[in-house]
């Protein structure tokens, strides 16, 4: 994460004050919030804590947004720490843009969205649908920009920094808002290929057979990892990583705060570092789990720190495997954009820690392309990422230098994409949508796109999950050995814990 993704808590609290509409110079920029704002909200806002509306509020507040009116929505979750953080940052946005600003909580939209159609549920909201159909629940921020009450494409998706922000809204504002994504979508060209999903696709092939659910810590972030050869996975929650232990249950406490993400053979860890000391930092594998299982993982240091890569949610692919070396290519992107670099790992002999050497300057990859979420192939030579231009997910081929060609387009807005280790099958989270015009089911509710998918590239086949039909927000999948998957079940009602759920049988 760059110097400015790390303004945090010393964001200047005028700004958020003036957005929020408070003061004699508030003008026309200000966060919409339940009841009557002060000065302890803005403070609140400025420190990243809860601020929202609901949405019947923001109903009635982008219908007053008539002709000239330009909105910013930011639709973000509590449990997503890197959200929190861009309300700073949209908010400076916003207010650079003269728009206004609107907070929305994504369980609020999911909550909407899981009654809506139902005997009894919501009672249909215009721009709560139009959330959905835009994609908002596909990940968290996402933000959708409008003009004259009306949205301007696809949500865009990610935490980014204010210059970002306030570009990607301003490619926004005068677009001919689409219908549906799915045909805004371009006709893929060369040898790119479509995997479009429709209504139907919910009614296909169901796979996939609980193993077990396992309790997790709190609410997790969505983006969780499994250790390939170690029985474990690695989450974070509460600003706290854990690696949670597939044969006993247990979750311990491991080094870092996010995004803890295992390389694909088990050996290390790339991880963010903290808001002190930035910089793509390594752990050794056998180290932290070694400390984790005893108690001690707050005595762990990185082996290597790279501070040349500053951004989060990191990716791992390898691209050559020796007996002698590894070279690894670790992506990241958000704030500072998409930027990939190699790395030569050696291992120790005996105790030692592994040497680390980045071979070549961080690059650059598909500069031509607005690309968000976007996960490295284990081979490290393909990336999965949503185009901000379509608003549905597709996947490039890197080549050397970073220049990309779109190879497949899902036709849909999904989730950050796992990828199998052959390449071949690919697992996400398709979030809710408008339902208008699709059939109804058997309980007299409508049909619904939204669960935990696979798609295999070879046979052109979409999967449906069938132990998913619970999983709903940031279920994001991960794949767990040859033929099992791991998604998060989120039970925030009742006391309940959220759980990692294994499913086998997806192939």
């Amino acid at each position: 994460m760059g110097a400015g993704s790390r303004r945090g808590n010393g964001v200047c609290a005028a700004a958020v004050v003036a957005l929020l509409g408070l003061g004699a110079a508030a003008g026309t920029h200000r966060a919409v919030g339940d009841g009557a704002p002060d000065d302890a909200s803005a403070v609140r806002a400025a420190n990243h804590l809860d601020s929202a509306t609901s949405l019947r509020n923001l109903e009635a507040e982008i219908g007053r947004c008539g002709d000239g009116c330009s909105a910013v929505v930011y639709v973000w979750s509590p449990r997503m720490p890197l959200s929190r953080e861009g309300i700073a940052e949209v908010a400076r946005a916003s207010e650079r843009l003269d728009a206004r600003l609107v907070l929305v909580r994504s369980e609020d939209v999911d909550a909407y969205a899981s009654r809506h159609g139902r005997p009894g549920g919501a009672t249909s909201m215009p721009v709560a649908d139009a959330m959905l159909e835009a994609g908002v629940l596909a990940h968290a921020p996402a933000l959708l920009a409008y003009r004259d009450g009306k949205p301007r494409g696809p949500a865009i998706l990610g935490y980014k920094g204010t210059p970002a922000y306030e570009e990607a809204v301003r490619r926004r504002l005068g677009v001919v808002p689409p219908t549906s994504l799915a045909t805004t979508a371009p006709a893929p060209t060369g040898r790119a290929s479509t995997a479009r999903m429709t209504t139907a696709a919910p009614s296909a092939a169901r796979v996939g057979t609980i193993l077990r659910d396992y309790d997790a810590v709190g609410t997790p972030g969505a983006y969780f990892r499994w250790v390939p050869g170690r029985d474990a996975l690695a989450y974070e929650s509460g600003g706290r990583v854990y690696l949670l232990d597939l044969t006993d249950g247990e979750s311990r406490v491991a080094p870092g705060y996010i995004d803890f993400v295992p390389t694909p053979d088990g050996r290390y860890f790339v991880t963010p570092g903290s808001a002190g000391d930035g910089g793509l930092r390594f752990y050794g594998a056998d180290e932290v789990f070694e400390a984790t299982r005893a108690g001690r993982s707050d005595r762990v240091e990185p082996i290597f720190t790279d501070r040349d890569m500053r951004d989060q949610y990191p990716s791992v692919g390898i691209l050559e495997q020796e007996a002698s070396r590894t070279v690894y290519r670790v992506l990241t992107s958000w704030f500072e954009g998409v930027v990939f670099r190699d790395y030569e790992v050696r291992p120790a002999a005996g105790r030692g820690a592994a040497s680390v050497r980045p071979l070549a300057e961080p690059v650059v990859p598909c500069q031509a392309m607005q690309l968000s979420t976007p996960i490295i192939s284990q081979d490290g030579l393909e990336v999965a990422a949503r185009d901000e231009r379509t608003g549905t997910t597709k996947i490039f081929r890197v080549h050397a230098g970073g220049r990309c060609d779109e190879v497949l387009d899902l036709g849909t807005p999904t989730s950050k994409v796992a990828w199998h280790r052959t390449g071949g099958m690919l697992a996400f989270a398709v979030p809710p949508r408008a339902r208008r015009g699709m059939r109804r089911g058997p309980d007299g509710s409508a049909d619904e796109t939204a669960g935990v998918f696979l798609y295999d590239r070879s046979a052109h086949r979409w999967s449906r999950v069938g132990a998913s039909d619970d999983a709903r927000l940031f279920a994001f999948p991960d794949f767990v050995g040859e033929a099992s998957l791991v998604f998060l079940v989120t039970r925030g009602l009742r006391g309940r814990s959220s759980a990692f759920r294994v499913v086998d049988g997806i192939r």
